[in-house]
């Protein structure tokens, strides 16, 4: 018995010392950090631990997209800490900027272990994957590698649009990161999805050949050193639509093949021409008198006719000389352009940018304007300049502009100029100047040229320029990566009222076949901005939503059903559909004048719901010119030698809401206009 005793007593006090035994050690205590390659840049995670824990983790995603990334990254710091590991899920819609943080927080954890990284020996051969890229496209590229490095990358398919874009960084990133022997290599700037496509695809066949992380290193940056000055007698900022057509009529004499003897420079700080115009769909408004005069009547009438259109779409007072003045200038702006190359051929709206011969993809649209203009600037003395940001306006004693600080990717420096001319775009792609100059439309999704960040604006107001509007122009779409051309698109087409759409209360709240800027306006309005239509199995495009292979598309065999599936109440969106389905009945929509004929019944299941965001593409608030393109101030005064065009101009002189087939105009006209009064002033005519 008292040996029994003993024993317990023993395996108590065994039990005891185990318990009370410190946990095993894991980590070294302290501070550990990890860095990868995100969606925008660098991705770094700081994680805190002691001996046997991961006390906390802060990720820092400064370059990713605040509402995409930026957003992920905070939930994910939450999630690492929570599963003591980087092996956690990655968030819908962000999946490179999750990859990335899980990768630098794997690199900080194992540092925090004491573990040493391992030299990666590759299997030589070659090795193929594809990522997703623009618009939900795709990129395929395969590497070649020996045990040691990477010995080729080539581009198997990019199926990104429009090519005049895609183009540079499927020639570019792929010798960078041959060159670098890092995957880690610059984006071509504007061109972010299909440079980071390349480069994870490129990523996955290293993993597939023995491992990537030897390969991962950032390139490191050049240093910015000051350059030369330069002079030249006319600066175009931007090389967008507005600013292509600048160069050209700067350049040009009686035809564009003329040199009229000045010198002219064209900086664009994308790595390629395009801007806007390159994502449009290329058709702009053209006036043409059939009798060949081009008078001065013909002129009223076509002043009349433009204050006509612009009038119900502006809330300022219209610039109605600036109207005059790119009427006056339509004909030579079209016929120079022809004569550069650009195939323009009349179309619905006037006039349609589309390629000729063997270029038949729809994709071009807007895009040939660029593509034509490749081919015609190295036949000029136009000095094209990408890669090259304008910083800040220079100007005298007296408040005349007389140049621009430009960075490059190696300096800066000055280029000095008789005249400038601000074809810079829009702000679309700075949440921070939405939120001060188009309260309201912050929530819209950002689809658009990555460079729109207001730089002309910023630059124009620091000398005495005067912004004009208050609003944003976008459409309902997908989301942000899809835009406003979802594989569903046929329920978005202008006029189409092939659904009915309500807010996340299942309430109707605009016109489903009003102006088409509308609804965007309209869902910034509500409690969220997200909507849904709905339509029933018997509408003649329900295959279209059956086919779609995006998220956001629901089915179900009752309306209460798939009000649970998209999280709206299902009394409203019951009564909805049944007052809906009333108006129809009675020839008459009263709650907001849709055209009955119009209206789609929603009577018999399936039922089928389809999301909708708000998508942002351009701003539109712009700087106050006079009918010739100058800049003025505020006490009506013009800014000597300083010229606006494009978008820089379009809002608040014209518009205040977009009108279709006028943003390609405005900016072929006013890029002409503008060149023209610069190229007079210098040459005294």
């Amino acid at each position: 018995m008292k040996k029994m005793k003993m024993l317990i007593a023993m395996l108590i006090a065994a039990m005891l010392i185990v318990g009370c035994s410190s946990p095993a050690k894991v980590y070294q205590k302290g501070s550990y950090t990890g860095e990868a390659q995100g969606f925008g840049g660098a991705v770094v995670v700081e994680i805190e631990v002691s001996e046997d824990k991961i006390l906390s983790a802060k990720v820092t995603a400064d370059g990713e997209t605040p509402t995409i990334g930026g957003a992920a990254a905070e939930t994910l710091a939450d999630a690492i800490v929570e599963a003591q590991s980087a092996e956690v899920d990655v968030v819908a819609g962000a999946t490179l900027t999750s990859n990335a943080v899980k990768e630098a927080a794997q690199k900080a954890i194992s540092a925090a272990k004491g573990e040493e990284v391992e030299t990666v020996s590759l299997t030589p051969g070659t090795y193929t994957a594809t990522q997703q890229g623009h618009q939900l496209r795709h990129v395929t590229v395969s590497v070649t590698v020996d045990e040691k490095s990477i010995v080729d990358v080539q581009i198997v398919e990019c199926t990104d649009n429009p090519i005049t874009v895609v183009q540079t960084p499927c020639e570019e990133i792929p010798a960078a990161i041959v060159e670098n022997q890092t995957y880690n290599v610059d984006v071509v700037t504007g061109a972010t999805i299909t440079s980071n496509a390349i480069k994870f695809a490129v990523k996955d066949c290293l993993d597939q050949a023995g491992g990537s992380a030897a390969f991962s290193a950032p390139v490191e940056k050049t240093e910015i050193t000051t350059g030369e000055d330069v002079h030249t007698d006319i600066l175009i900022v931007g090389g967008g639509g507005a600013g292509m057509s600048a160069a050209v009529e700067a350049y040009s004499g009686e035809t564009a093949n003329d040199a009229n003897g000045l010198d002219v420079i064209l900086i664009e700080k994308a790595g390629f021409l395009g801007g806007t115009t390159s994502v449009s769909g290329g058709a702009y408004y053209d006036y043409t008198d059939e009798t060949g005069a081009y008078d001065d009547a013909w002129l009223d009438k076509v002043v009349a006719s433009e204050k006509a259109i612009f009038e119900p779409f502006m809330n300022l007072e219209i610039n109605e000389p600036l109207v005059r003045s790119l009427a006056t200038v339509m004909q030579q702006a079209n016929t120079k352009l022809r004569e550069a190359g650009v195939n323009a051929p009349s179309g619905a709206w006037g006039i349609s940018l589309s390629p000729c011969d063997d270029h038949k993809e729809p994709e071009w649209n807007g895009s040939y304007l660029a593509y034509a203009m490749n081919k015609y600037l190295p036949t000029t003395g136009i000095d094209v300049r990408l890669n090259t940001r304008a910083m800040k306006i220079l100007t005298d004693e007296s408040g005349a502009a007389i140049g621009v600080n430009v960075q490059d990717k190696t300096s800066t420096y000055n280029i000095y100029a008789k005249k400038i001319i601000l074809a810079c775009g829009d702000f679309a792609s700075n949440p921070e100047m939405i939120e001060k100059y188009a309260p309201g439309f912050e929530a819209g999704l950002i689809f658009g040229a990555g460079t729109n960040t207001g730089d002309g604006l910023n630059m124009a107001l620091e000398v005495g320029a005067v912004a004009l509007g208050d609003t944003m122009m976008g459409s309902l779409g997908h989301d942000a990566v899809v835009g406003i051309h979802p594989d569903y698109g046929t329920f978005l087409d202008y006029g189409s009222g092939r659904s009915m759409i309500v807010n996340v209360e299942g309430n109707r709240f605009f016109n489903e076949v009003g102006r088409w800027y509308e609804p965007y306006h309209r869902l910034l309005k509500q409690s969220e901005p997200v909507a849904w239509g709905i339509i029933d199995n018997n509408n003649p495009k329900v295959q279209v939503l059956l086919d779609s292979t995006l998220d956001g598309i629901y089915h179900a065999d009752t309306l209460e059903e798939l009000a649970d599936m998209i999280g709206v109440p299902a009394d409203n969106l019951l009564a909805t559909v049944e007052k809906y389905n009333g108006f129809i009945k009675d020839g008459e929509d009263k709650d907001f004048g849709t055209p009955v004929d119009q209206m789609m019944p929603i009577e018999e299941g399936p039922y089928h719901a389809f999301i909708l965001r708000p998508i942002t593409m351009t701003s539109l608030v712009g700087v106050k010119v006079d009918g010739e393109c100058r800049l003025v101030r505020a006490d009506g005064s013009v800014i000597e030698n300083l010229f606006g065009a494009g978008n820089m101009i379009y809002g608040g002189n014209l518009v205040s809401y977009y009108v279709p087939a006028h943003g390609v105009g405005t900016a072929i006209y006013s890029g002409n206009l503008a060149a023209q009064t610069a190229k007079a002033e210098i040459l005294g005519q």
